[in-house]
Protein backbone atom coordinates (compact mmCIF):
# COMPACT_ATOMS: atom_id res chain seq x y z
CA UNK A 1 0.00 0.00 0.00
CA UNK A 2 1.14 3.59 -0.72
CA UNK A 3 2.94 5.07 2.32
CA UNK A 4 1.11 8.39 1.91
CA UNK A 5 -2.28 6.66 2.04
CA UNK A 6 -1.22 4.76 5.14
CA UNK A 7 -0.09 7.93 6.92
CA UNK A 8 -3.28 9.81 6.00
CA UNK A 9 -5.62 6.96 6.88
CA UNK A 10 -7.91 8.03 9.78
CA UNK A 11 -7.02 4.80 11.60
CA UNK A 12 -3.33 5.72 11.43
CA UNK A 13 -4.02 9.20 12.78
CA UNK A 14 -6.15 7.77 15.58
CA UNK A 15 -3.43 5.25 16.44
CA UNK A 16 -0.88 8.08 16.55
CA UNK A 17 -3.08 10.10 18.90
CA UNK A 18 -3.53 7.11 21.21
CA UNK A 19 0.20 6.44 21.01
CA UNK A 20 0.94 10.02 22.01
CA UNK A 21 -1.36 9.70 25.02
CA UNK A 22 0.28 6.44 26.09
CA UNK A 23 3.81 7.81 25.73
CA UNK A 24 2.88 10.95 27.63
CA UNK A 25 1.27 8.97 30.44
CA UNK A 26 3.73 6.10 30.85
CA UNK A 27 7.00 7.35 29.32
CA UNK A 28 7.11 10.99 30.34
CA UNK A 29 10.86 11.55 29.63
CA UNK A 30 10.37 10.29 26.08
CA UNK A 31 7.27 12.42 25.67
CA UNK A 32 9.13 15.54 26.80
CA UNK A 33 11.97 14.71 24.41
CA UNK A 34 9.54 14.37 21.48
CA UNK A 35 7.68 17.59 22.29
CA UNK A 36 10.09 20.00 20.50
CA UNK A 37 9.69 18.01 17.27
CA UNK A 38 5.91 18.15 17.61
CA UNK A 39 6.07 21.89 18.30
CA UNK A 40 8.10 22.40 15.12
CA UNK A 41 5.44 20.54 13.18
CA UNK A 42 2.61 22.64 14.65
CA UNK A 43 4.62 25.80 13.89
CA UNK A 44 4.94 24.74 10.24
CA UNK A 45 1.19 24.19 9.92
CA UNK A 46 0.53 27.55 11.60
CA UNK A 47 2.88 29.21 9.10
CA UNK A 48 0.71 27.89 6.25
CA UNK A 49 -2.71 28.54 7.75
CA UNK A 50 -2.61 32.34 8.02
CA UNK A 51 -1.82 32.92 4.31
CA UNK A 52 -4.46 30.31 3.44
CA UNK A 53 -7.00 32.15 5.62
CA UNK A 54 -6.28 35.54 4.03
CA UNK A 55 -6.24 34.38 0.42
CA UNK A 56 -9.25 32.07 0.81
CA UNK A 57 -11.40 34.93 2.14
CA UNK A 58 -10.25 37.43 -0.51
CA UNK A 59 -10.54 34.97 -3.37
CA UNK A 60 -13.87 33.59 -2.14
CA UNK A 61 -15.66 36.92 -1.66
CA UNK A 62 -14.21 38.50 -4.80
CA UNK A 63 -15.01 35.38 -6.81
CA UNK A 64 -18.62 35.35 -5.64
CA UNK A 65 -19.05 39.02 -6.56
CA UNK A 66 -17.32 38.79 -9.93
CA UNK A 67 -19.04 35.62 -11.11
CA UNK A 68 -22.16 36.38 -13.14
CA UNK A 69 -23.84 33.25 -11.81
CA UNK A 70 -23.45 34.00 -8.09
CA UNK A 71 -23.58 37.83 -8.06
CA UNK A 72 -27.42 37.95 -8.08
CA UNK A 73 -27.65 35.89 -4.89
CA UNK A 74 -24.69 37.50 -3.08
CA UNK A 75 -26.77 39.94 -0.98
CA UNK A 76 -29.16 37.22 0.12
CA UNK A 77 -26.27 34.87 0.86
CA UNK A 78 -24.34 37.54 2.81
CA UNK A 79 -27.37 38.29 4.99
CA UNK A 80 -28.01 34.61 5.68
CA UNK A 81 -24.29 34.12 6.36
CA UNK A 82 -24.15 36.93 8.94
CA UNK A 83 -27.39 35.99 10.70
CA UNK A 84 -26.53 32.30 10.59
CA UNK A 85 -23.30 32.78 12.55
CA UNK A 86 -25.34 33.88 15.54
CA UNK A 87 -26.79 30.35 15.83
CA UNK A 88 -23.60 28.42 16.80
CA UNK A 89 -22.55 31.25 19.11
CA UNK A 90 -25.85 31.24 21.00
CA UNK A 91 -25.91 27.45 21.20
CA UNK A 92 -22.28 27.31 22.33
CA UNK A 93 -22.76 29.83 25.12
CA UNK A 94 -26.22 28.54 26.00
CA UNK A 95 -25.21 24.89 26.23
CA UNK A 96 -22.20 25.82 28.38
CA UNK A 97 -24.44 27.81 30.72
CA UNK A 98 -27.00 25.00 30.85
CA UNK A 99 -24.63 22.03 31.17
CA UNK A 100 -21.95 23.79 33.27
CA UNK A 101 -19.00 21.66 32.01
CA UNK A 102 -16.54 23.62 34.16
CA UNK A 103 -18.56 23.34 37.37
CA UNK A 104 -19.59 20.55 39.74
CA UNK A 105 -16.44 18.52 39.04
CA UNK A 106 -15.45 15.57 41.20
CA UNK A 107 -12.79 15.91 43.94
CA UNK A 108 -10.03 14.40 41.78
CA UNK A 109 -10.92 16.59 38.83
CA UNK A 110 -11.01 19.70 41.02
CA UNK A 111 -7.58 18.87 42.40
CA UNK A 112 -6.11 18.34 38.92
CA UNK A 113 -7.68 21.48 37.47
CA UNK A 114 -6.62 23.39 40.56
CA UNK A 115 -3.00 22.45 39.93
CA UNK A 116 -3.24 23.82 36.39
CA UNK A 117 -4.82 27.04 37.66
CA UNK A 118 -1.95 27.45 40.12
CA UNK A 119 0.50 27.20 37.22
CA UNK A 120 -1.58 29.61 35.09
CA UNK A 121 -3.48 32.04 37.36
CA UNK A 122 -6.22 34.28 35.97
CA UNK A 123 -5.13 37.51 34.30
CA UNK A 124 -6.47 41.05 34.44
CA UNK A 125 -9.23 41.74 31.95
CA UNK A 126 -8.31 43.83 28.94
CA UNK A 127 -9.30 47.48 29.26
CA UNK A 128 -11.91 49.16 27.12
CA UNK A 129 -14.88 46.82 27.48
CA UNK A 130 -16.91 45.96 24.40
CA UNK A 131 -15.89 49.09 22.46
CA UNK A 132 -12.23 48.52 23.20
CA UNK A 133 -12.55 44.94 22.02
CA UNK A 134 -14.29 46.01 18.78
CA UNK A 135 -11.58 48.59 18.13
CA UNK A 136 -9.10 45.72 17.93
CA UNK A 137 -10.99 44.39 14.91
CA UNK A 138 -10.06 47.34 12.65
CA UNK A 139 -6.28 47.42 12.23
CA UNK A 140 -4.76 50.90 12.38
CA UNK A 141 -1.55 49.38 11.05
CA UNK A 142 -2.03 46.54 8.58
CA UNK A 143 1.55 45.34 8.80
CA UNK A 144 1.52 45.33 12.60
CA UNK A 145 -1.65 43.23 12.57
CA UNK A 146 0.00 40.74 10.22
CA UNK A 147 3.25 40.58 12.19
CA UNK A 148 1.47 40.14 15.53
CA UNK A 149 -0.87 37.45 14.14
CA UNK A 150 -3.95 39.47 15.14
CA UNK A 151 -6.52 37.11 13.63
CA UNK A 152 -9.62 39.27 14.01
CA UNK A 153 -7.95 42.31 12.46
CA UNK A 154 -6.61 40.14 9.64
CA UNK A 155 -10.10 38.74 8.97
CA UNK A 156 -11.54 42.27 8.78
CA UNK A 157 -8.78 43.30 6.39
CA UNK A 158 -9.28 40.21 4.20
CA UNK A 159 -13.05 40.69 3.96
CA UNK A 160 -12.58 44.37 3.06
CA UNK A 161 -10.06 43.52 0.33
CA UNK A 162 -12.32 40.77 -1.03
CA UNK A 163 -15.29 43.14 -1.29
CA UNK A 164 -13.21 45.87 -2.95
CA UNK A 165 -11.61 43.55 -5.50
CA UNK A 166 -14.99 41.98 -6.19
CA UNK A 167 -16.65 45.27 -7.23
CA UNK A 168 -13.73 46.74 -9.22
CA UNK A 169 -13.80 45.15 -12.65
CA UNK A 170 -10.47 46.05 -14.24
CA UNK A 171 -7.61 44.14 -15.77
CA UNK A 172 -5.40 45.11 -12.82
CA UNK A 173 -7.79 43.73 -10.21
CA UNK A 174 -8.14 40.57 -12.27
CA UNK A 175 -4.37 40.21 -12.16
CA UNK A 176 -4.35 40.94 -8.42
CA UNK A 177 -6.97 38.24 -7.88
CA UNK A 178 -4.84 35.86 -9.92
CA UNK A 179 -1.89 36.59 -7.64
CA UNK A 180 -4.05 35.95 -4.57
CA UNK A 181 -5.17 32.63 -6.04
CA UNK A 182 -1.55 31.70 -6.80
CA UNK A 183 -0.49 32.43 -3.20
CA UNK A 184 -3.41 30.36 -1.96
CA UNK A 185 -2.39 27.43 -4.17
CA UNK A 186 1.24 27.65 -3.01
CA UNK A 187 0.45 27.57 0.70
CA UNK A 188 -2.20 24.91 0.21
CA UNK A 189 0.48 22.77 -1.42
CA UNK A 190 2.80 23.36 1.55
CA UNK A 191 -0.08 22.47 3.87
CA UNK A 192 -0.76 19.26 1.92
CA UNK A 193 2.90 18.31 2.25
CA UNK A 194 2.74 18.96 5.98
CA UNK A 195 -0.48 16.99 6.44
CA UNK A 196 1.24 13.89 5.03
CA UNK A 197 3.12 13.56 8.33
CA UNK A 198 0.11 14.49 10.45
CA UNK A 199 0.20 11.18 12.34
CA UNK A 200 3.82 11.38 13.60
CA UNK A 201 3.50 15.14 14.13
CA UNK A 202 0.48 14.67 16.40
CA UNK A 203 2.13 11.74 18.17
CA UNK A 204 5.17 13.88 19.06
CA UNK A 205 3.13 16.92 20.08
CA UNK A 206 0.49 15.09 22.12
CA UNK A 207 3.12 12.96 23.84
CA UNK A 208 4.79 16.15 25.05
CA UNK A 209 1.57 17.87 26.11
CA UNK A 210 0.30 14.82 28.01
CA UNK A 211 3.72 14.30 29.64
CA UNK A 212 3.34 17.69 31.27
CA UNK A 213 -0.04 16.85 32.80
CA UNK A 214 -1.35 13.85 34.69
CA UNK A 215 -4.01 11.24 34.03
CA UNK A 216 -6.40 12.88 36.48
CA UNK A 217 -6.35 16.07 34.42
CA UNK A 218 -7.28 14.12 31.30
CA UNK A 219 -10.18 12.55 33.14
CA UNK A 220 -11.19 16.00 34.37
CA UNK A 221 -11.67 17.03 30.76
CA UNK A 222 -14.12 14.19 30.14
CA UNK A 223 -17.08 16.36 31.17
CA UNK A 224 -15.93 19.03 28.73
CA UNK A 225 -15.90 16.52 25.85
CA UNK A 226 -19.28 14.96 26.74
CA UNK A 227 -21.02 18.31 27.13
CA UNK A 228 -19.42 19.55 23.90
CA UNK A 229 -20.97 16.60 22.05
CA UNK A 230 -24.37 17.36 23.57
CA UNK A 231 -24.16 20.98 22.46
CA UNK A 232 -22.90 19.87 19.04
CA UNK A 233 -25.90 17.59 18.59
CA UNK A 234 -28.21 20.52 19.39
CA UNK A 235 -26.44 22.69 16.83
CA UNK A 236 -26.59 19.92 14.23
CA UNK A 237 -30.31 19.44 14.83
CA UNK A 238 -31.00 23.17 14.36
CA UNK A 239 -28.97 23.32 11.14
CA UNK A 240 -30.70 20.25 9.71
CA UNK A 241 -34.12 21.64 10.63
CA UNK A 242 -33.33 24.88 8.77
CA UNK A 243 -32.15 22.81 5.82
CA UNK A 244 -35.40 20.83 5.80
CA UNK A 245 -37.43 24.05 5.97
CA UNK A 246 -35.58 25.31 2.89
CA UNK A 247 -35.98 22.20 0.72
CA UNK A 248 -39.25 20.81 2.16
CA UNK A 249 -40.32 17.23 1.63
CA UNK A 250 -40.88 14.32 4.06
CA UNK A 251 -38.68 14.91 7.11
CA UNK A 252 -36.75 11.65 7.49
CA UNK A 253 -36.28 10.79 3.77
CA UNK A 254 -35.21 14.37 3.07
CA UNK A 255 -32.65 14.53 5.86
CA UNK A 256 -31.51 10.94 5.28
CA UNK A 257 -29.81 11.96 2.03
CA UNK A 258 -27.41 14.12 4.05
CA UNK A 259 -25.90 11.13 5.82
CA UNK A 260 -23.21 10.27 3.27
CA UNK A 261 -21.25 13.59 3.17
CA UNK A 262 -21.80 14.23 6.87
CA UNK A 263 -20.54 10.78 7.78
CA UNK A 264 -17.47 11.27 5.59
CA UNK A 265 -16.72 14.60 7.27
CA UNK A 266 -17.20 13.18 10.76
CA UNK A 267 -15.16 10.02 10.25
CA UNK A 268 -12.23 11.73 8.52
CA UNK A 269 -12.43 15.03 10.46
CA UNK A 270 -11.81 16.69 7.09
CA UNK A 271 -14.53 18.59 5.16
CA UNK A 272 -12.48 18.57 1.94
CA UNK A 273 -12.79 14.78 1.79
CA UNK A 274 -16.58 15.16 1.80
CA UNK A 275 -16.61 17.97 -0.77
CA UNK A 276 -17.28 15.92 -3.96
CA UNK A 277 -20.07 13.93 -2.31
CA UNK A 278 -21.60 17.16 -0.98
CA UNK A 279 -21.66 18.87 -4.38
CA UNK A 280 -23.15 15.82 -6.09
CA UNK A 281 -25.78 15.38 -3.37
CA UNK A 282 -27.00 18.99 -3.59
CA UNK A 283 -27.36 18.79 -7.37
CA UNK A 284 -28.74 15.28 -7.78
CA UNK A 285 -30.88 14.86 -4.66
CA UNK A 286 -32.06 18.42 -3.96
CA UNK A 287 -32.08 20.04 -7.41
CA UNK A 288 -29.67 22.86 -6.53
CA UNK A 289 -28.07 24.55 -9.54
CA UNK A 290 -24.51 23.14 -9.50
CA UNK A 291 -23.00 26.57 -10.09
CA UNK A 292 -24.12 27.71 -6.61
CA UNK A 293 -22.53 25.01 -4.41
CA UNK A 294 -19.44 25.01 -6.64
CA UNK A 295 -18.77 28.55 -5.41
CA UNK A 296 -20.30 28.62 -1.92
CA UNK A 297 -19.18 25.30 -0.41
CA UNK A 298 -15.41 25.59 -1.07
CA UNK A 299 -15.45 29.19 0.21
CA UNK A 300 -17.53 28.22 3.23
CA UNK A 301 -15.13 25.45 4.25
CA UNK A 302 -12.66 28.21 5.15
CA UNK A 303 -14.95 31.13 5.95
CA UNK A 304 -18.20 29.78 7.40
CA UNK A 305 -16.98 27.68 10.28
CA UNK A 306 -20.02 27.22 12.51
CA UNK A 307 -18.22 24.43 14.33
CA UNK A 308 -15.33 26.72 15.24
CA UNK A 309 -17.69 29.50 16.39
CA UNK A 310 -19.43 26.95 18.59
CA UNK A 311 -16.10 25.69 19.92
CA UNK A 312 -14.67 29.12 20.77
CA UNK A 313 -17.82 30.27 22.54
CA UNK A 314 -18.21 26.97 24.43
CA UNK A 315 -14.50 26.82 25.33
CA UNK A 316 -14.40 30.38 26.65
CA UNK A 317 -17.47 29.80 28.81
CA UNK A 318 -15.97 26.54 30.07
CA UNK A 319 -12.69 28.19 31.05
CA UNK A 320 -14.56 31.05 32.73
CA UNK A 321 -16.38 28.44 34.85
CA UNK A 322 -13.07 26.71 35.66
CA UNK A 323 -11.58 30.00 36.88
CA UNK A 324 -14.86 30.96 38.61
CA UNK A 325 -14.95 34.26 36.74
CA UNK A 326 -18.14 36.24 37.24
CA UNK A 327 -19.00 37.35 33.72
CA UNK A 328 -20.79 40.66 33.24
CA UNK A 329 -23.10 41.48 30.33
CA UNK A 330 -20.28 43.13 28.39
CA UNK A 331 -18.18 39.98 28.82
CA UNK A 332 -20.90 37.90 27.19
CA UNK A 333 -21.05 40.39 24.31
CA UNK A 334 -17.26 40.22 23.89
CA UNK A 335 -17.33 36.40 23.87
CA UNK A 336 -20.16 36.39 21.34
CA UNK A 337 -18.67 38.95 18.96
CA UNK A 338 -15.16 37.55 19.27
CA UNK A 339 -16.30 33.97 18.68
CA UNK A 340 -18.24 34.97 15.57
CA UNK A 341 -15.50 37.08 14.00
CA UNK A 342 -12.57 34.80 14.86
CA UNK A 343 -14.38 31.47 14.66
CA UNK A 344 -16.11 31.99 11.30
CA UNK A 345 -12.78 31.97 9.49
CA UNK A 346 -10.77 29.73 11.82
CA UNK A 347 -8.48 27.33 9.98
CA UNK A 348 -7.23 24.13 11.60
CA UNK A 349 -7.87 22.85 15.09
CA UNK A 350 -6.23 22.03 18.39
CA UNK A 351 -3.23 24.16 19.38
CA UNK A 352 -3.35 25.94 16.00
CA UNK A 353 -6.47 27.74 17.28
CA UNK A 354 -4.64 29.46 20.14
CA UNK A 355 -3.90 32.72 18.21
CA UNK A 356 -7.56 32.76 17.19
CA UNK A 357 -8.99 32.41 20.68
CA UNK A 358 -6.31 34.45 22.51
CA UNK A 359 -7.98 37.90 22.08
CA UNK A 360 -11.28 36.58 23.44
CA UNK A 361 -9.63 34.95 26.44
CA UNK A 362 -7.56 38.05 27.19
CA UNK A 363 -10.67 40.22 27.15
CA UNK A 364 -12.21 38.21 30.01
CA UNK A 365 -8.98 37.52 31.94
CA UNK A 366 -8.29 33.85 31.04
CA UNK A 367 -4.70 32.72 30.32
CA UNK A 368 -4.12 31.02 26.99
CA UNK A 369 -1.98 28.28 28.57
CA UNK A 370 -5.10 26.60 29.98
CA UNK A 371 -6.78 26.76 26.58
CA UNK A 372 -3.70 25.13 25.06
CA UNK A 373 -4.02 22.17 27.44
CA UNK A 374 -7.73 21.73 26.71
CA UNK A 375 -7.45 22.05 22.93
CA UNK A 376 -4.35 19.87 22.63
CA UNK A 377 -5.73 17.00 24.66
CA UNK A 378 -9.31 17.01 23.38
CA UNK A 379 -9.14 18.15 19.75
CA UNK A 380 -9.02 14.67 18.25
CA UNK A 381 -12.19 13.84 20.19
CA UNK A 382 -14.15 17.03 19.53
CA UNK A 383 -12.70 17.80 16.08
CA UNK A 384 -15.20 15.62 14.17
CA UNK A 385 -18.10 17.54 15.75
CA UNK A 386 -16.53 20.84 14.74
CA UNK A 387 -16.02 19.56 11.18
CA UNK A 388 -19.45 18.04 10.54
CA UNK A 389 -21.37 21.02 11.97
CA UNK A 390 -19.38 23.38 9.74
CA UNK A 391 -20.11 21.25 6.68
CA UNK A 392 -23.83 21.09 7.48
CA UNK A 393 -23.88 24.86 8.02
CA UNK A 394 -22.52 25.39 4.51
CA UNK A 395 -24.99 22.90 3.03
CA UNK A 396 -27.81 24.77 4.76
CA UNK A 397 -26.50 28.17 3.65
CA UNK A 398 -26.31 26.93 0.05
CA UNK A 399 -29.91 25.76 -0.20
CA UNK A 400 -31.25 28.80 1.64
CA UNK A 401 -29.31 31.23 -0.55
CA UNK A 402 -29.98 29.47 -3.87
CA UNK A 403 -33.56 28.40 -3.21
CA UNK A 404 -32.85 25.50 -5.56
CA UNK A 405 -31.53 27.85 -8.25
CA UNK A 406 -34.79 29.72 -8.95
CA UNK A 407 -33.36 33.23 -8.75
CA UNK A 408 -30.21 32.38 -10.69
CA UNK A 409 -29.97 33.65 -14.26
CA UNK A 410 -30.29 31.16 -17.04
CA UNK A 411 -27.19 30.39 -19.05
CA UNK A 412 -26.92 32.83 -21.98
CA UNK A 413 -28.41 31.54 -25.19
CA UNK A 414 -26.06 30.34 -27.91
CA UNK A 415 -26.36 32.90 -30.77
CA UNK A 416 -25.43 30.26 -33.34
CA UNK A 417 -28.21 27.99 -32.13
CA UNK A 418 -30.63 30.92 -32.28
CA UNK A 419 -29.64 31.60 -35.88
CA UNK A 420 -30.21 28.01 -36.80
CA UNK A 421 -33.69 28.18 -35.34
CA UNK A 422 -34.51 31.26 -37.40
CA UNK A 423 -33.26 29.57 -40.54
Amino acid sequence: MNLKKVLLDPKTVLAAVLGGFLIGLFAKPLGLALFPLGSLYIAFLSMCLLPILITAIINGIAGLLRDVNTRPIFKNMALLYAVGLIIPCVIGMGSALLLQPGSNLGPEAQESIGALITQAPPEAKADGGVLGFLLQVIPTNVFEALSSNDVMAIVFLSVSLGLAIGVIDTRETEQALGLVKAIYDVFMQLYRWGIVILAPGLLFFIAGVVAEIDAETLLALTKFVVDFYIGGLILMAVLMFLFWRAVRGPLLPTLGKLSNPNMLAFMTNNPIVALPATLDMLEQNYGVDRRVPDMIIPFGIFANQHGAVFLLSFLTMYLAQIYVIDLALQDYVVIAVGSIIAGATAVGGGPVLIPTVAPILGAVGIPTSMALVVLSTTDNLIGPVRTVTSLQANITLTVMAARRGKEKPELPADPNRAGEGAA
